[in-house]
């Protein structure tokens, strides 16, 4: 906790006036009893003073009062910042340093294997450029280490409301926190449908708070995370406890130009659809419609349920009057053929 004000003036006293009491402090800088109490109690606790009390006191009626002489007629001594710096974070500094020494050359033991790595992939146009990692507990701590690593910018598209629950909701969220508070910018993609969940609306509200960026849209190409556009982070299908690691700088780039595209046509994120959200996941609806896409895979690539989709799709077919999903598709590729050759 930061030193308040009250605490400095009472810590500039002593430097300028040196050991001195505290009922001195007190009456020079205009200070109640409350408030001398809680600048020496703030000075004390950062070890940038010290202090002896005042005479001891005697039992007897005026118990009370001699122990508020005693405390007052104490004499308080100043302490430079760096002597308070050795005695407060010495000996957790020491054992960090301890600690991050230990990490330093268990990593060099695992770089020195990086040369057996790579000749033994030979051939590849990166040694580590796509690797498939699983179970979740290792992704995780890979995407931790890109995020500690990260400097700048953060790419993320999370589909079917994008939130995970429970302990890692709250670890993601904190880690992308921890990265806006670094500086580092942070955009986030959600599909039209995340509007709907309490849970993406609640990340969407502290992570904007925060300086973070977060838009919809109605179809998204999949999942992605890309740190630095140095490591993408792809889903596994049939596999969601994996993920695909990406290196490969020409491949992270044409993904992070894919988001950018989308980011570019995207709405910033608010709870429920608005006229122009609402008007998108129609059109996408009918681009899926009209090729032959299934009810699951719509709902699926548009992230809403099942019965919602159907819902929709009904909806639709008595709009155009079609009583079948092939006559569906039929009159909306028509309509589509019409519309482009009006435009020649």
């Amino acid at each position: 906790m930061d030193l308040g004000e009250t605490a400095r003036r009472a810590y500039a006293h002593l430097l300028a006036e040196g050991a001195t009491t505290l009922e001195s402090v007190g009456t020079a800088l205009g200070l109640s009893a409350r408030q001398l109490e809680e600048a020496v109690g703030e000075l004390l606790d950062h070890r940038l003073a010290t202090r002896e009390p005042g005479p001891s006191w005697e039992p007897g009626p005026d118990r009370e009062p001699q122990i508020a002489r005693a405390w007052t007629s104490g004499t308080l001594r100043a302490v430079s910042p760096s002597t308070a710096a050795a005695e407060l974070i010495g000996p957790e500094e020491g054992r960090l340093r301890r600690r991050l020494d230990t990490l330093a050359r268990a990593r060099a033991r695992l770089e020195a294997l990086r040369p057996l790595y790579e000749q033994a992939n030979v051939g590849r146009r990166a040694a580590d450029a796509v690797e498939v990692v699983g179970p979740r507990e290792r992704v995780d701590l890979l995407v931790a280490h890109a995020a500690a690593l990260c400097a700048e910018e953060v790419l993320a598209v999370r589909l079917r409301g994008g939130h995970r629950t429970g302990p890692a909701a709250e670890d993601e969220q904190a880690r992308d926190l921890e990265l806006l508070e670094r500086g580092v910018r942070l955009r986030v993609l959600y599909q039209h449908t995340a509007r709907h969940s309490r849970d993406a609306q609640r990340y969407a509200q502290v992570v904007g708070d925060a300086g973070g960026e977060v838009r919809t849209l109605g179809g998204l190409f999949g999942g992605l995370l890309v740190f630095d556009r140095s490591a993408a982070f792809l889903p596994v299908p049939d596999d969601p406890g994996s993920a695909a690691v990406v290196r490969e700088p020409s491949v992270v780039a044409y993904m992070a130009a894919v988001f950018g595209h989308a980011w570019h046509v995207a709405e910033p994120f608010a709870p429920g659809y608005t006229e122009v959200t609402e008007t998108c996941l129609r059109d996408a609806i009918v681009r899926l419609l009209a090729s032959g896409a299934k009810d699951e895979v719509i709902a699926r690539r548009l992230g809403m349920s099942l019965r919602t989709c159907r819902r929709r799709v009904s909806q639709l077919m008595d709009e155009l009057g079609a009583s079948s999903r092939f006559q569906a598709g039929y009159l909306l590729a028509s309509r589509a053929t019409s519309r482009e050759a009006a435009g020649r």
